[in-house]
């Protein structure tokens, strides 16, 4: 050991070689694990492919479920493959599912660079979910490796005054953070949903840029530089997220390699440069946007609240991504309203939460001068989490698994410390000390293992996630709505009615849950009302819904499409007639509903008087609509009105072009009442022409 001290002590820190590499005592080489040997390289990575498989392989049989439709099999731009690229980098993430000239979500996103990814395997294997499965766990065992050779990197500067105190590579901190990062069953949502790439690669790219700005620090070589500008281009490319790492990085080699603060911060200045160009791209792609709060539960949760629920609630989901870290269960993909409830600034499931950080925020600051590892990773921890947090803007959402995703990263770095670095300490470096932490460490993987892998099946399509989540995600208007739309679409597949009717009714009981929770939910109203029409043709309770609908959205044109399209099936006139007027009331300027009790008057309840009133203001309505007119005729026809009868007649016959024979022979007849035998004769003559 003294040699060791003797051989750092010699020479000034932080010189380089003439290979521009960074003076490193051979001693301390040789005898710290940490510098781990060419050999160990391949293993290392086998080791660490073979896990992610493991806990993700079961991912390959999965199809589709989720926002997939978004980014790839509803994405017009991602199904065109390679011809898709250019739109895909011209255009809004959601531009290729909703449409060119919708902005869907506020602010608008521009995240490309997974879409790409999507676009590439679809032109090489079409829609192949196997295969994009696949490649999110190539891309999470990669990010696995560079975890592993980031923190390997940085523990030799931090160890190096005291290197032989380090582990070996198997039972060291940077092994058990790869691997507790790739177990832990909160990255489920990313990994075993296609749609989650774009976190994957945020943090991949991320970390990469972080890897070459430490290699620079050691190294000095330029190339360093140009690459981790490029690694944070192409995070910044997948998702925003990546920002918080020109935090991440500084803090890292303050913490860990000691290097001067200007010679750090000088690192940094490609990824601005790589942020300016990024937002420069962005401002040009999808224009002025800004972010805006929606006055919908569904895209601003936070809508309902005050000022003070508002930051309740946030404090207590903070609180819960923290109890996810240390206790992954139960999972779901939705923490929409209300299955996170709204929570009052006296709430105990707020206040803890806020001791808590306070607590570990005080306690990372008061550490920051003796570099403690935890406080680092607080620091990690609570940056890369600022974004996603709804603290400084809202994002849309209480809260969802995969924001935690780089945040992790954290947690699972300070209990490989704590395991593998304080708990001998604690336990006296005893040989059984040993044995206890892997022990220790043993169960958590197990325990990791079969939890991820036991989610990863609720994963396998769309209504097997919403029929699963559902029950955890009780109080979820969103969650109920997507239950009960996946088993509606079950049931019309469906031939055997016992089956076909229960399937129904758990239907309708999620769609009434949903809309009790958040009655504004429109879709879960016309997908009740389509509940009910496939049970049992219901019309009492499909029309109280399409009302409903009304009453929020007035001038929704699908709520008179669909209703008239259903009420017209029924065989009872009087009921037609019923809701027809009913709808009347709501607005009486509507052509349709005019026209349509018009229509049911004269000829199915032969209230030809009744009729005419409806059948006029319908043609006064909609002057160009040539039935209405004729409609009208027929009706002041039959009742020997022969002067009114005509102008209707001729108008629909001039809308018709005089091509309806019928039509022509009604005018005739009506000529010939009015004792104009002249015309009578020219129209009687092109009705039997045509007939001809």
């Amino acid at each position: 050991m003294k040699n060791i001290n003797k051989s750092n002590k010699s020479g000034p820190k932080n010189t380089f070689t003439k290979k521009n590499e960074i003076p490193i005592n051979k001693n301390i080489s040789k005898s710290s694990s940490l510098f781990y040997p060419e050999k160990n390289k391949l293993l290392i990575s086998v080791i660490i492919f073979i896990a992610s498989f493991i806990l993700y392989g079961n991912t390959i049989s999965l199809k589709y479920a989720l926002d997939d439709t978004i980014v790839i099999t509803g994405n017009e731009f991602t199904k065109k493959g390679f011809d898709g690229i250019k739109e895909i980098l011209s255009y809004d993430l959601f531009a290729g599912y909703f449409g060119k000239d919708q902005n869907m979500v506020s602010g608008g996103r521009y995240r490309p660079l997974s879409l790409i990814t999507h676009a590439i395997e679809y032109q090489f294997f079409g829609e192949n979910p196997a295969v994009s499965h696949f490649f999110n766990i190539i891309l999470l065992a990669i990010t696995g490796l560079l975890i592993f050779y980031i923190f390997n990197r940085l523990l030799i500067h931090y160890f190096k005054d005291n290197a032989l105190k380090t582990p070996n590579w198997w039972i060291s901190v940077p092994f058990a953070t790869a691997i507790l990062f790739i177990a832990h069953p909160v990255h489920t949502e990313v990994i075993a949903n296609i749609k989650g790439r774009d976190e994957i690669l945020t943090l991949l790219f991320s970390l990469s840029s972080l890897w070459f700005i430490i290699r620079w620090l050691e190294t000095n070589k330029t190339g360093m530089l140009i690459s981790a500008g490029l690694s944070f281009f192409l995070g910044l490319l997948s998702k925003e997220n990546t920002l918080t790492f020109i935090a991440v990085i500084p803090l890292a080699a303050y913490y860990f390699m000691k290097f001067p603060l200007g010679r750090v911060l000088k690192g940094i200045i490609p990824l601005v440069i790589a942020a300016i160009v990024f937002f420069i791209i962005r401002q040009s792609v999808i224009g002025g946007k800004v972010s805006f709060l929606a006055d919908d539960l569904m895209n601003n949760p936070f809508v309902e609240m005050n000022f003070m629920q508002k930051y309740s609630t946030i404090l207590y989901t903070l609180g819960l991504y923290l109890k996810l870290l240390f206790f992954p269960h139960p999972l779901t993909y939705d923490y929409y309203p209300y299955h996170i409830p709204i929570i009052n600034p006296s709430d105990i499931k707020a206040l803890i939460p806020l001791l808590i950080y306070i607590a570990i925020l005080v306690f990372a600051i008061i550490k920051i001068k003796k570099r403690n590892p935890y406080s680092f990773a607080i620091l990690l921890y609570l940056t890369t989490l600022s974004i996603t947090s709804n603290v400084f803007f809202p994002i849309g959402a209480f809260m969802n698994e995969r924001f935690i995703y780089m945040s992790s990263l954290a947690f699972c770095f300070a209990l490989s410390w704590f395991l593998f670095t304080d708990l001998p300490k604690m336990t006296n470096q005893t040989p059984s000390s040993k044995y206890l932490t892997l022990m220790i460490f043993g169960i958590i993987l197990v325990l990791y293992t079969f939890k991820t892998r036991d989610r990863n099946r609720d994963w396998y399509d769309s209504k097997t996630l919403f029929l699963k989540d559902v029950e955890v995600s009780k109080n979820s208007a969103k969650g109920n709505a997507l239950a009960g739309e996946y088993l509606i679409y079950e049931a019309k597949n469906n031939q055997n009615k016992t089956i076909r009717d229960s399937l129904l009714n758990q239907s309708i009981i999620y769609l009434n849950k949903a809309i009790e929770i958040y009655p504004k939910q429109i879709v879960a109203l016309f997908n009740l009302a389509a509940a009910h029409y496939e049970k049992d043709r219901n019309y009492s309770q499909i029309i109280k819904t399409y009302k409903t609908i009304l009453k929020y959205l007035p001038k929704e044109e699908k709520v008179y499409s669909n209703f008239i399209s259903v009420i017209n099936q029924s065989n009872n006139p009087d009921e037609k007639l019923k809701y027809y007027l009913e709808f009347l009331a709501i607005d009486s300027m509507r052509f349709d509903i005019n026209f349509n009790i018009g229509i049911i008057m004269l000829h199915q309840k032969n209230d030809v008087k009744g009729s005419i009133p409806f059948l006029k203001k319908a043609s006064e309505i909609n002057p160009t609509y040539a039935d209405a007119h004729l409609s009208l005729g027929e009706a002041y026809a039959s009742i020997g009105l022969w002067a009114d009868a005509l102008n209707p007649l001729l108008e629909a016959n001039r809308l018709k072009k005089a091509t309806n024979a019928k039509l022509l022979q009604n005018i005739g007849i009506v000529y010939t009442n009015l004792r104009n035998n002249e015309k009578a004769k020219e129209y009687l003559k092109q009705a039997a022409l045509l007939g001809n």
